[in-house]
């Protein structure tokens, strides 16, 4: 169990106690997109239930709107199966965009401002984590007909809603991490930060593991067959307690299976390379049931769980509450946790300083164990780098330490066809506060390649000049010919010194006054072209005969 920690945070918005409407008292983890830390929120010194409060990584390689865009387009989806009543899913409390978490009593840190989403806290694991435990004993296990029963009963609610009207919603990302297992017994569907309403303009972006999702993530066409790819796969894991798909091998059947047929025709069903072979959503509940029959009659390893036929695995995975915690998921220390972070709560606030608060210094992220990790990948325009928000308080986040790609569980991006958008970036400026634009940071290969845009038109300016300079230079007369050839070179640097003038006055005016992004280099090698052609047009003037010509 991970240390107490004392960090608030909150949204940018212009009450100071904004900052510090949140609590954070433990860090749960780390994931390819966020940290998730426990929390509770606090209002005039009364604390909430207890919270969990993911806080996002911006994608530094990717435009600030871009990726506001994308977190915008799940919190929408999940906010939205919340007012349908969609059972099972994780609750959206709140979402917002503001500084990382820092100490309390203190101002946030000038700038890296991330987008920050707030669920109700779930106790217990994730599907991944319990049956690597493989709880033993005489514990009360989870029964995994009736998880996979519920878990099919969510995703009709997603894929056909009730209401006609509704958009289905794809959560794009099903796989054991993102199942939770709850002391009840009870499951939830957690993790909808790349759901994505069905439609081809909202999919934009696919939440991709290799280990988990289906192979037609990387053409960018899928449909509701994908999220059975990833049931499939979660089936597949309670089974066999490994992933069955490779990223370098592509489907892979475990040798548990070779000696039971019809249960591994069985189980990879839903698992098939083409969607149209898997089974439709709907016909989901049948299937568990006759794979709950397939591996009782096999007589499969003990991975932790029971395939016990009850009446409460129809739509419900739970049992009655006054039955014993599911083995593995106990949290003695829930209740001592929640107690303690009351008392650290209400200790702040006998002890807090009426104070202004001061500048705090640059926070750090504590250490923790890495959890499943959540990549995506992006369609190749959007390689360009980010824009900046439109104010000091509020920049993008310093990019995080990467995370193992090839690690298990460990998800990606892939690329579907963009639909154009607007290329500014949300407006985000307070009231009152002094925009403060800056060049986002690149890396040198980037960076050079942006100055690289628009350099053929330097290159013919040089040219240009260095065949008028020729014509001068054998032309004879004084000064000799080394001395020419030195002139020509002062001409370049003269040139390259443009270069760099217009650049900076790019930085001041188009940066810092307007608020723009530079994408190229473009005008500064305009500028540089038409001096060296002014150049070369003086050495022909310098030029006695050819003057005589055209006088």
């Amino acid at each position: 169990m991970t240390a107490l920690l004392d960090l608030v945070c909150g949204p940018a918005g212009p009450l100071p106690e904004t900052h510090q409407r949140y609590r954070l008292v433990q860090h749960l983890g780390s994931g390819g997109q966020a940290e998730v830390y426990r929390a509770v929120r606090v209002c005039s010194g009364v604390s909430s239930a207890p919270m969990t409060v993911k806080v996002f990584r911006v994608d530094p390689q990717r435009p600030i709107a871009d990726e506001l865009r994308s977190w915008d387009k799940g919190d929408a989806a999940l906010m939205d199966l919340n007012n349908r009543g969609v059972p099972g899913i994780c609750r959206r409390a709140d979402g917002f965009w503001g500084p990382p978490p820092h100490p309390p009593g203190q101002l946030p840190p000038p700038g890296d401002a991330v987008p920050i989403q707030v669920y109700d806290y779930l106790p217990g694991l994730n599907l991944r984590e319990y049956v690597q435990l493989r709880p033993q004993g005489d514990g009360r296990r989870l029964n995994a007909a009736g998880a996979l029963a519920f878990l099919a009963r969510i995703l009709r609610d997603l894929h056909n809603p009730a209401d006609p009207a509704a958009c289905p919603v794809l959560h794009m990302d099903i796989k054991p991490s993102n199942v939770m297992v709850l002391p009840s017994g009870e499951i939830r569907l957690i993790d909808f930060t790349g759901a994505r309403y069905h439609r081809a303009d909202h999919i934009t972006q696919i939440a991709y593991t290799s280990e988990a999702g289906g192979p037609e993530a990387l053409s960018g066409k899928v449909g509701p067959a994908y999220d059975v790819h990833g049931f499939g796969a979660v089936a597949y894991f309670l089974v066999t307690g490994a992933f069955p798909r490779s990223e370098h091998t592509g489907l892979r059947v475990h040798p548990m299976l070779d000696g039971y047929p019809k249960l591994r025709h069985h189980l990879l069903a839903p698992l098939a390379d083409n969607p149209v072979d898997r089974p439709k959503t709907l016909d989901l509940p049948g299937w568990v049931a006759d794979l709950a029959e397939l591996v009782r009659a096999g007589g499969t390893p003990d991975l932790g769980v029971e395939w016990a036929e009850t009446s409460r695995t129809v739509g419900r995975a739970s049992v009655p509450a006054k039955r014993p915690a599911v083995a593995g998921t106990e949290s003695g220390a829930f209740d001592r946790i929640e107690k303690l972070e009351r008392e650290l709560v209400k200790l702040r606030e006998v002890l807090a300083k009426p104070a202004v608060p001061t500048a705090a210094p640059a926070y750090a992220v504590p250490p923790a164990a890495q959890m499943p990790q959540t990549r995506m990948y992006s369609p190749p325009a959007h390689q360009y780098p980010p824009a900046p928000p439109p104010y000091d308080p509020t920049r993008v986040a310093p990019p995080q330490p990467a995370r193992e790609p090839n690690s298990p569980n460990s998800p990606g991006r892939a690329s579907v066809p963009r639909q154009p958008e607007p290329d500014t970036a949300p407006d985000l400026q307070l009231p009152h506060e002094r925009v403060v634009h800056s060049e986002p940071k690149l890396p040198p290969a980037e960076r050079a390649r942006l100055l690289a845009r628009g350099w053929e038109l330097s290159a013919a300016g040089a040219s240009f000049a260095f065949v008028c300079w020729g014509i001068w230079a054998f032309v004879g007369g004084s000064p000799g010919l080394a001395a020419r050839f030195g002139a020509f070179l002062f001409v370049l640097v003269i040139a390259a010194g443009m270069f760099a003038l217009c650049r900076l006055l790019g930085l001041l005016v188009l940066v810092r006054w307007l608020g723009r992004t530079r994408r190229s280099a473009r005008l500064s090698h305009v500028a540089s072209g038409v001096f060296l052609v002014f150049a070369g047009l003086e050495y022909l003037g310098k030029t006695g005969w050819l003057s005589n010509l055209f006088g």
